[in-house]
């Protein structure tokens, strides 16, 4: 990756930005045991291909809760936001890139498939929305990240093309469908989704275990 070829960029936000994607876990885990529920990690892993609502509705028939899907979210993002706003941590490295990448012009922005007031409030208390132009969700798009349109939207309101626009993805589908949008991609190590690297490996441009290596890119 050359950095004087890079427009833009667009990140992640869970499990690329911050170390968050363990929260969404503990706080369904949270939310189905408070109805004596028993919380299956593989309900989880198959909520992370999809956005907000489409995951509260998929909670709602795997578990015949006696919610309506709204009203699932509603419980499930109170729980979520306290821990947001006090308990999860920046990735390694993630602010230090950040600054480095604004020092040169680079314009960035987040797409996320997470609740946009929930992603601003969790950006703002770390301190890093300053850095990026605009946040999207999925939700504002209309479809999930196994569809490149949010990363298409992105990169021309960043004034980008996707041949000078670098998308940073920790999960394979988003890795695949922003690759094969004509985007260099960047593959970042999530402890949650080890089991998915070495498949990230194969179709992103870079992998790499943590920002660090990143900003060694930048240095040379």
């Amino acid at each position: 990756m050359n950095a004087k070829n890079i427009k833009a960029i667009i990140f992640d936000m869970d499990g690329t930005l911050l170390d968050s994607l363990s929260v969404w876990a503990d706080s369904d885990r949270e939310f189905l045991n408070g109805l004596g529920l028993e919380y299956d990690h593989a309900c989880s892993l198959a909520m992370k291909k999809m956005h907000f609502d489409s995951a509260c509705e998929y909670l709602v028939r795997e578990y015949s809760l006696p919610f309506s899907a709204e009203e699932t979210g509603k419980r499930i993002l109170a729980i979520v936001e306290e821990h947001y706003i006090n308990g999860v941590p920046l990735k390694c490295g993630a602010k230090e890139f950040l600054a480095v990448a604004h020092s040169a012009g680079i314009k960035m922005c987040v797409a996320t498939s997470n609740k946009k007031s929930l992603a601003e409030a969790a950006l703002e208390a770390k301190g890093i929305m300053k850095y990026f132009e605009f946040l999207v969700t999925s939700d504002e798009v209309g479809c999930g990240k196994e569809n490149p349109e949010i990363f298409l939207k992105a990169a021309e309101r960043l004034g980008a093309v996707p041949s000078e626009t670098v998308v940073f993805e920790d999960s394979i589908h988003a890795v695949i469908s922003a690759k094969e949008a004509g985007f260099t991609v960047v593959g970042l190590y999530e402890k949650l989704c080890e089991g998915e690297f070495e498949e990230i490996k194969k179709f992103a441009d870079i992998t790499a275990m943590s920002f660090a290596k990143i900003l060694k890119e930048y240095a040379e």
